[in-house]
């Protein structure tokens, strides 16, 4: 198993030049899809914390790592692992919320990571931090029928906006600086924050930075659109290949980290991430791309110091049906610029949930 290569042996990543008023697609040499991922050693130092916990098992018990020493540090404060609770974390800025639900707890709970130790806030259907970082929003979506309402709480868990009415069909799952966005029919809806009233629509918002949108247009490519200039500057797909996922944003809004995931035969997909640097318009592929990887368990994020992190399950082996035992847990490191990616393989179960914190 070959998880590590040295500087010579990998080339400088490709990127897309813009041209006129629209970025040009030039060729571009990428790696087999079979072919795992590889980097340098990450080295001592990183300062990256993950959370881990178990998909819907006990196993592994909801614990802070910290990936330099592979130290596991046990969360203090949700329920005893339990194989029917299934407990899913949701990292925004510098956010951490753990969300716990199954039939051992009848409803969801959502708590508030901070270090280790999880504060219980409040009940609901999902949360997410608001965007400038002033409150959490928590959705509720009644199992018995009845109307389903948005509601913003502070992190002590005071009441900041009282719940309003909202479709059930489209309640919102993230907050921009431009409303509360909400996903219909494929199409991407801006709710404002104090109404929850329809204020704009969308193609599919994959990104957004503190001045413009990054959208997935009807017909594939992308545009930066300034909300309410009705401006959008036209760019290209860097590869036709894929399904694009939610985007990155780095901490200074210069950069978009996109996810391209490629249909694979086997239980795996091709992760192949691009990232787009918005002053310049050019896209450049991350090294060691694509790769094939878990859906389930890949995450990704930016680190306040410039860092795209990428953590989840990746297979080891170049066979198109790679083996159970094929696939490991890894953090892949990068920084724009950098020719390799810096990899470290983690002490847990492939299959294990990770959440990068902040």
């Amino acid at each position: 198993m070959v998880l590590a290569c040295s500087v010579g042996c990998v080339s400088v990543p490709p990127t897309v030049q813009p041209t006129g008023e629209i970025t040009r697609l030039t060729p571009v040499r990428e790696q087999g899809l079979h072919r795992p991922i590889s980097g340098q050693p990450l080295g001592p130092g990183s300062g990256i914390r993950l959370f881990v916990s178990g998909f819907a098992g006990a196993d592994p018990a909801p614990a802070v790592m910290d990936v330099d020493t592979g130290t596991l540090t046990p969360v203090v404060g949700l329920p005893d692992p339990d194989p029917k609770i299934t407990v899913f974390t949701t990292v925004r800025g510098r956010h951490a919320l753990v969300e716990v639900a199954g039939p051992a707890v009848n409803q969801a709970w959502v708590y508030l990571l901070k270090g280790s130790r999880a504060r219980k806030l409040s009940t609901g259907w999902s949360a997410f931090p608001a965007f400038n970082d002033s409150g959490l929003w928590i959705t509720d979506q009644p199992v018995h029928g009845g109307p389903c309402t948005v509601r913003k709480l502070a992190e002590n868990g005071k009441l900041l906006r009282h719940p309003r009415w909202t479709y059930c069909g489209a309640l919102p799952v993230n907050d921009t600086p431009y409303g509360l966005h909400t996903i219909h029919n494929r199409t991407s809806i801006l709710l404002a924050h104090d109404s929850l009233r329809k204020i704009a629509k969308y193609p599919r918002i994959v990104a957004w930075t503190s001045r413009k949108l990054l959208v997935q247009r009807q017909d594939k490519d992308f545009a930066l659109v300034v909300p309410g200039a009705k401006k959008e500057q036209p760019i290209s797909r860097p590869t036709r290949s894929g399904e694009v996922w939610d985007g990155e944003v780095s901490s200074d809004g210069r950069y978009i980290a996109v996810p391209f995931l490629g249909p694979s035969s086997a239980a795996h997909a091709y992760l192949d991430v691009w990232v787009l640097d918005t002053g310049t318009l050019q896209w450049t592929r991350l090294p060691s791309m694509p790769t094939p990887a878990d859906v389930k368990t890949r995450r990704m994020l930016w680190t306040p110091d410039g860092r795209l992190v990428l953590a989840g399950a990746f297979v080891t082996s170049p066979d198109a049906y790679p083996l159970e035992s094929d696939h490991v847990s890894m953090v892949a490191v990068w920084r724009p610029g950098e020719p390799v990616l810096s990899i470290k393989r983690l002490p847990v179960h492939w299959a294990t949930n990770l959440a990068i914190l902040p």
